[in-house]
């Protein structure tokens, strides 16, 4: 499906029901995925009068991620993004493996959202990734129910989880 912002607003608005004035959340890695996601979203929240927070995850892994993460601030400050970077707490990292990063890296995201009272969080998961994670899941022998891959609108720990992008190739 191709994506431009009216078709992207026009499907947020169909298929969700935000409260007025709302305050959102979304994941930014710096990929053009999440930094799309981010544009199309500080546009939309502009026009509903709403508070949007981009929250980048340092998992401290490489020497360079500290510096990785500023960059990616200060591009999305420059758009006057509030823009938060979270770090995994040292208790939190038991392996440098990409399963543990995905588990800290949601549970840090959700955490914040909790703490500020932001009832939607926005990933910039596509349809490559849901093939991608319905092959990791099939390789390591998940079960049927278990190769369910990840959907538009989830809900964990009160807040909304919300991938719009999940459909776009």
């Amino acid at each position: 499906m191709p994506l431009n912002e009216k078709k992207f607003i026009s499907s947020l608005i169909e298929k969700n029901n935000f409260e007025n004035n709302p305050t959102v959340a979304v994941g930014v890695s710096g990929g053009p995925d999440s930094m799309a996601l981010t544009f199309m979203l500080n546009s939309w929240i502009k026009k509903k009068k709403g508070k949007l927070y981009a929250l980048i995850f340092d998992h401290e892994f490489r020497s360079n991620s500290k510096e990785e993460s500023l960059h990616v601030k200060n591009i999305l400050n420059e758009m006057s993004i509030d823009t938060k970077i979270i770090k995994t707490k040292n208790s939190k990292i038991k392996k440098k493996n990409m399963a543990q990063a995905r588990k800290n890296r949601f549970q840090g995201l959700i955490n914040f959202c909790n703490k500020k009272n932001i009832l939607h969080l926005f990933l910039g998961h596509h349809f490559d990734d849901n093939i991608e994670t319905f092959l990791i899941r099939k390789i390591n022998g998940s079960n049927l129910e278990g190769l369910g891959c990840m959907s538009e609108v989830s809900h964990s720990n009160k807040i909304q989880i919300i991938r719009p992008l999940i459909n776009v190739k």
